[in-house]
């Protein structure tokens, strides 16, 4: 984020009194069956036009009962909010609209959708940057109306039925009702400059306020309070714990809270990190998982949390690199679901799962990704959207930023999900840029991890037929069936003109995009496998085997056969 908000102090009184002073006037169209909202000079948006009458053999949508809302990034720099019913069908509820913010004069893109409790409103806000200040729409679902108007707020939730933000100033709610004029609620307790208003609820919504910065407070750490109708504020962690923050989550029909942090050392060094906190009682939960699908994303030194949704008393998480940082592979990312303390893995290569009723699941998977830190051209990281519903999948859109199932989805229950199947750390059937390896050369990778496995130096030196005897005896020593095992279960380098090949084929790469030296996806997996850790060269983490494979492993390939040769440098 940077720091904009500074450039708009002198405006928010007076804006903030032409919001309030608004009435009178409303947005033109019929009657929908949740009243349009009051207000001076909003634009109105309907339906797209291009959502024409079906055919005989296609039902229409269910615009009525939509289960799901989600953004669609329309080139160039435009984005529109598109709703599906439980079949799948789609309909446009807004135009593709220029993603600028009128008042920050810069790009923007939207941040979340947020959906009133019985799904009849949408609410979002131009930026999700807390120190940039826009619009906020509303929209009525069921009537296909959207208004927008001058917010001079921060962050966008909805207490009870009333859409709700706070104010730039921290001063007060503004509560945008879903008939008459926005009103406005005086904290007891004013917010601290570039506070925001984290999430909704029933009865009370929840504020983030960061602390100056002053020896034992560190950048963007901060604290979390509730404040209800009456304007009443208290904190919610306990003593002086403190949190960073990015956004949050309130469990629909609940009181639990979850949201992600952001301990940042830079704009390529983030970590992120998910927190659970009863609200009622007890401290914040913190926990992160620790399988060969997390390890080989290669997300415990820095990393992002690319969605959170609640599930019933569960969540669904999705971690992952640093687009824009770091190379980007499908494992990558990890997918997961939470309760209880527990993880449940889900898969890789998306951007997000989430879990409805009915046994409905949407995923954000097949992503693009795009430079998400070059300031002002920064798009927004997209994939494809599905729906799987009633035993069928469908695809909703691609070029999808975010997505969000209705209050009432997102509430079911139902028994939790089956695991999906941890990455294989077997031997490999490519070379370290993706080539694949002769049949030979994978029948013996194999046999050789067989005999690893079990520790069966006699097996593994008859292998090693041409070793030297110095080899051999490497070999039968503590810890030479182990080490045997991490290298021959890497990607190769392929040498002497593909004949011969040394496992592991890394020997150094950088993990950021665009250069000479940067990791391959397979060499990304060889560093989750030998579990090596990283230095810094001023371009990104670097990767050197350096100590943890001292004798690498070489194979040849002669007359069709293959042959395990030595240990390099042994």
């Amino acid at each position: 984020m940077t720091l904009t908000g500074h450039r708009l102090r002198g405006l928010l009184p007076c804006v903030l009194a032409t919001l309030l002073a608004a009435a009178g006037c409303t947005s033109g169209g019929g009657a929908p069956p949740v009243p349009s909202i009051s207000t001076s000079a909003p634009a109105v948006r309907g339906p797209d036009a291009s959502a024409s009458a079906p055919t005989p053999a296609v039902r229409a949508p269910d615009r009525q009962h939509p289960v799901i809302a989600f953004l669609r990034y329309e080139k160039p720099s435009a984005m529109a909010v598109v709703l599906a019913d439980s079949a799948g069908r789609t309909w446009k509820a807004t135009d593709a609209v220029p993603v600028d913010s009128p008042l920050a004069g810069s790009r923007s893109w939207p941040s979340r959708l947020v959906w009133s409790p019985d799904a009849s409103r949408l609410a979002w806000i131009d930026s999700d940057d807390a120190y940039d200040t826009g619009e906020i729409h509303l929209l009525d679902v069921r009537g296909g109306r959207e208004t927008s108007r001058p917010c001079p707020c921060s962050g966008v939730g909805f207490l009870g039925d009333d859409a709700v933000s706070l104010s730039s100033d921290g001063s007060s709610l503004l509560l945008f009702p879903p008939q008459g004029d926005p009103r406005r609620i005086a904290l007891s307790e004013r917010q601290r400059p570039y506070s925001v208003l984290a999430t909704g609820g029933a009865d009370d919504v929840t504020l983030f306020s960061p602390l100056p910065e002053r020896p034992g407070t560190f950048r963007g750490e901060g604290t979390l309070a509730v404040a209800d109708r009456r304007g009443s504020v208290r904190q919610l962690l306990p003593g002086k714990v403190r949190t960073t923050f990015n956004e949050a989550r309130r469990q629909p029909r609940g009181k639990a809270l979850a949201w992600w942090n952001h301990d940042s050392g830079g704009a390529c060094w983030g970590m992120e990190n998910v927190f659970t906190h009863g609200v009622t009682a007890g401290g914040p939960r913190r926990s992160v998982p620790n399988d060969a699908a997390f390890r080989q994303a290669l997300a415990s030194e820095a990393r992002r949390v690319f969605s959170l949704e609640w599930a019933g008393d569960g969540l669904t998480v999705t971690f992952g690199a640093l687009p824009g940082c770091n190379v980007m592979a499908p494992a990558r990312t990890a997918s997961y679901y939470l309760r209880d303390g527990r993880w449940t893995y889900l898969g890789s290569g998306m951007l997000g799962i989430a879990f409805g009723a009915d046994g409905r699941v949407a995923r954000l998977a097949d992503p693009t990704y795009r430079n998400e830190y070059s300031g002002e051209d920064s798009e927004p990281t997209t994939g494809t959207l599905t729906l799987t519903s009633a035993g069928r999948k469908h695809v909703l859109g691609r070029e999808v930023s975010s997505f969000a199932f209705t209050p009432a989805e997102s509430a079911a229950t139902g028994p939790p999900p089956s695991p999906a199947p941890q990455p294989q750390e077997g031997v490999t059937a490519e070379d370290d840029h993706g080539a694949a390896l002769p049949e030979p050369v994978r029948e013996l990778a194999r046999s050789i991890e067989d005999a690893a496995v079990r520790g069966d130096t006699d097996r593994l030196v008859a292998l090693c037929d041409p070793c030297s005897t110095a080899e051999h005896r490497w070999i039968r020593s503590e810890g030479g069936p182990q080490a045997v095992l991490r290298a021959i279960r890497t990607h190769p380098m392929r040498l002497s003109a593909g004949s011969e090949l040394m496992y592991p084929g890394l020997t150094r790469c950088v993990d950021g995009p665009g250069l000479d030296t940067s990791c391959t996806p397979q060499q990304l997996r060889d560093i989750a496998v030998l579990g090596l850790k990283y230095g810094l060269d001023g371009r990104g983490p670097s990767y050197s085997v350096g100590e943890a494979v001292r004798v690498p492993l070489t194979l040849r390939i002669e007359g069709g056969t293959a042959q395990w040769t030595g240990i390099a440098a042994g």
